[in-house]
């Protein structure tokens, strides 16, 4: 999966999420992050075809993607630990975390970086 495509894929999914009301603390969030098991943890919380709530399917995620965005994740963690309110404005639920640090990946796609499968 092209890099782009596995960082726009976990913004929808987590837009989702927040949508349904989802929320995670900060805390927890980070240390997902830390374990680098984000995306994991997600399938486990919200199983793909779960008739009982959300669900998420992140099957198309290849290992490969998996660690370009716990590493990104990780990266801006932890260049940025317990600065969430002062630099995103976010303090509550981690999911929006998730989300700006995910923008954050995209935006450091370089142009090669978008026709690597």
């Amino acid at each position: 999966m092209r890099k782009i495509t596995a960082s726009t894929t976990l913004i929808q999914e987590l837009s989702f999420l927040l949508d349904k009301g989802i929320s995670y603390t900060i805390e927890e969030v980070r240390q997902h992050i830390e374990d680098k098991d984000v995306l994991d943890w997600l399938e486990v919380q919200f199983p793909f075809n779960n008739p009982d709530g959300p669900s998420l399917d992140f099957s198309m995620f290849k290992r490969e993607d998996r660690d370009f965005l716990h590493n990104g994740l990780e990266e801006i963690l932890g260049g940025y630990y317990g600065q969430e309110k002062r630099k995103w404005g976010i303090e509550r639920n981690g999911l929006c975390l998730l989300v700006s640090w995910t923008t954050e990946i995209v935006r450091g796609i370089n142009h090669t970086d978008l026709t690597n499968e």
